[in-house]
């Protein structure tokens, strides 16, 4: 959640209109809480691809290394 949090200060810091998030993994429902209201968009790995698809014409995976470990998810 500290990377939405950093993004909504940046924005304000910075006088943008609205910030986009993308991750190749999800979010947890703080970070979501977090974003509701606020001039932010959070989009996931499953929405990344999905828009690549549908707009881009390409087809892609989000394939984790090996000895990749992730991060804990916030609540």
């Amino acid at each position: 959640m500290s990377a939405v949090r950093d993004l909504f200060g940046t924005l304000q810091n910075e006088g943008a209109s609205k910030g986009i998030l993308i991750t190749t993994s999800g979010y947890g429902k703080a970070s979501y809480e977090f974003a509701e209201g606020k001039p932010i968009e959070l989009l996931s790995g499953s929405n990344l691809l999905y828009l690549l698809a549908e707009h881009a014409d390409i087809e892609a995976k989000i394939e984790a290394p090996s000895d990749w470990k992730d991060a804990q998810p916030d609540n």
